[in-house]
């Protein structure tokens, strides 16, 4: 049967239903990564790996022995074999990337219920949902609404860098916190987001182009709204230049002074109307996620206005 490598992910004592699997495709990380998947989940089942190659004399001590295995193999050993595997215990992995030599490989295994066929290719948005909904409910995780959206934008098609970038996601203290986690996942996005924010005092004429080229996903915009909302309470929770200095990461060194300057030309009326911006902002992108683009245009418009 031909099967998706993400049900295998999603459900990965699946596996433990086929007799034999053929993993093909394009993407040889991918093929590695399921390749090692698998292997765990038989050999926390009992069996016991042996790798082969296309020396068939190998076969008949193997099968001999008492224990279980599970047959890994990157040269094809031929139907015959493959069918001997199969009539005991044993469990037969071949793996290979696509080429028009295994086509009849592939119709083999696909065209027979005890046999999968799993080929692994760039992933689509579907597929990245199936596995990061799997990362999700594997690790117990409670993810935000708005934040599932984005750790879905900013994950790679790629499986092995997906999965790599997963495991950082795991590792932060707060994974709700989006400017953690797109600084762990983009930090380059992160660094021109953060940037920008103190850029704001740029006439509209120069920010206008650079809003039109970099906000271009709702990760994006998380990426930059972060920054702005993070800097403002920071602002808005301060009540003296002393307190908002004292709180200043030491990071922002070189834009310590501006955030200072910010805060003493803000009068009550002002953070009001700020507060009021950022969680109004907040809400609506969370309703209407797809006009993300004309939010931040508008926010970061209406935000100038008010500190000017």
């Amino acid at each position: 049967m031909k099967i998706s490598p993400e049900s295998f992910i999603e459900n990965e004592e699946s596996c433990l239903k086929y007799k034999s699997i053929f993993i093909s495709g394009n993407d040889e990380n991918y093929i590695y990564s399921l390749l090692n998947l698998l292997v765990s989940n038989f050999t926390k089942n009992g069996y016991v790996r042996q790798n082969l190659n296309e020396n068939k004399d190998v076969l008949p001590d193997l099968f001999g022995a008492s224990n279980k295995h599970i047959f890994i193999c990157n040269k094809y050993l031929g139907n015959k074999e493959v069918e001997e595997i199969e009539i005991g215990e044993d469990v037969f992995i071949f793996y290979e990337k696509t080429s028009p030599k295994n086509r009849s490989i592939k119709q083999f295994f696909s065209n027979s219920k005890k046999r999968a066929l799993l080929e692994c290719y760039e992933l689509d948005q579907n597929k990245k949902k199936i596995i990061l909904n799997s990362f999700i409910k594997k690790h117990s995780l409670s993810v935000e609404s708005n934040v599932y959206w984005v750790l879905l934008d900013l994950l790679d098609n790629r499986f092995s860098l997906l999965n790599k970038e997963l495991e950082k996601a795991l590792l932060l203290n707060n994974i709700n916190d989006l400017t953690e986690l797109t600084g762990a996942l983009s930090p380059e996005k992160t660094a021109e987001a953060n940037k920008f924010y103190f850029k704001i005092n740029l006439s509209k004429e120069t920010i206008v182009p650079f809003l039109n080229s970099s906000i271009n996903s709702l990760s994006d915009f998380y990426s930059y709204f972060s920054f702005f909302k993070s800097y403002s309470l920071l602002m808005l929770a301060s009540k003296s230049v002393q307190e908002l200095d004292s709180k200043i990461p030491k990071y922002l060194f070189r834009e310590k002074e501006g955030l200072l300057s910010l805060f003493r030309r803000l009068s009550e009326n002002k953070k009001t109307l700020l507060s009021s911006l950022i969680h109004k902002t907040e809400r609506l992108v969370r309703k209407n996620p797809g006009l993300y683009k004309a939010l931040f245009f508008r926010f970061v418009m209406n935000y100038k206005k008010i500190i000017s």
